[in-house]
């Protein structure tokens, strides 16, 4: 029997060609074997020729432009737009006679605790535009009678009024004492125990928690709602100052801390006791739930109802007992010349 030699595809081809002899099948040199020609098979060199012929065709009869052709910019393909966010322009219409009005939603933030305080409690050291968890705040501060709404109110009304509306308001459901004006000696418009709430920063939401803040602003007598609604630095940012329902938001805060009232925790969601007896701890279980925005405990769990209840019945203290250096303290650290 013949030798069985290796396998090899080009072995095979040379076989259908119907020989080895040299120059037309299988070469004889050393190493692998390799097709030059054969019966029904073109020459690699043929085959080239052939590639070469039809490019030369193609380079003299296709059109050709010298130039490189630029790629042109992205079109976007077409989708379901997003709805464009309200402006504060949304907020504004006409009434009768051509006066301009708006519609707007004024909050009153509980005062903020001394250092010491915020610290034992875990507090936030700043006040926050909570826009992730709007709707919550706004349910507890309307339990409390901390939220009010203004539906097609001129432009033209001074903030002082808006503000002293709130503040009569709330010394009726509560009592005079609760929100007692300044003592020292100050412009009339200063006098209010509420003060107005201004964007920090642009309204830039920085920090681990993305939430823009809020401080306390001073603005003179004359000032008018006019005047909040064109202010993009410190009030009419579109982002958080305007509601879908196309609502201008407007923020203030009591100066004097505590707050001291009585009302039912269970009424106001702000813990489970269901006796109204007097609290000086609103402060501490709202922004206890509320802390950063991003990292609200919306839940009973996170109040230590015990401690807390013990502070209602003691003084707090920051190195004193008197509400006023509290109110003083506030005011020299958030208020902004």
């Amino acid at each position: 029997p013949s030798q069985c030699r290796p396998y090899s595809s080009l072995q095979m081809l040379a076989s259908l060609g119907g020989g080895h002899s040299p120059g037309s099948g299988l070469s004889a040199t050393s190493g692998h074997p390799r097709v030059t020609s054969s019966s029904g098979f073109p020459s690699m060199t043929t085959i080239t020729r052939s590639n070469q012929t039809r490019l030369e065709h193609a380079s003299t009869s296709l059109p050709h432009n010298p130039r490189k052709k630029t790629r042109g910019k992205a079109v976007k393909p077409p989708s379901i737009g997003q709805p464009s966010l309200p402006t504060v322009r949304n907020c504004i219409s006409q009434a009768e006679g051509g006066v301009e009005v708006a519609n707007i939603d004024f909050l009153v933030y509980p005062p903020m605790p001394p250092t010491s305080i915020q610290n034992h409690f875990g507090l936030p050291r700043h006040t926050y535009v909570y826009s992730r968890n709007t709707e919550s705040l706004k349910l507890i501060l309307t339990k409390l009678g901390f939220f009010f709404k203004f539906n097609h109110l001129p432009i033209a009304t001074p903030i002082r009024d808006i503000i002293a509306y709130a503040v009569g308001k709330i010394r009726e459901q509560y009592t005079p004492e609760a929100l007692p004006d300044i003592s020292i000696p100050l412009a009339g418009h200063e006098h209010f125990p509420l003060q107005l709430l201004g964007f920090t920063n642009r309204g830039r939401a920085n920090g681990v928690h993305a939430a823009p803040r809020l401080t306390t602003v001073s603005f003179p007598a004359t000032m008018t709602l006019q005047d909040v609604l064109s202010n993009t630095q410190d009030f009419a940012i579109d982002r958080w100052s305007v509601t879908h329902q196309n609502r201008f938001q407007l923020n203030s805060i009591i100066r004097t801390y505590p707050f001291e009232a009585q009302f039912s925790l269970s009424d106001v969601y702000l813990g489970q006791d269901v006796n109204i007896r007097t609290h000086r701890c609103l402060s501490k279980r709202l922004y206890k739930m509320f802390a950063h925005d991003s990292d609200a405990n919306l839940q009973f769990s996170a109040l230590d109802d015990a401690e807390l209840e013990d502070s209602c019945d003691e003084i707090d203290s920051d190195g004193g007992d008197s509400d006023e250096v509290y109110m003083l303290n506030a005011a020299m650290l958030f208020t902004r010349h």
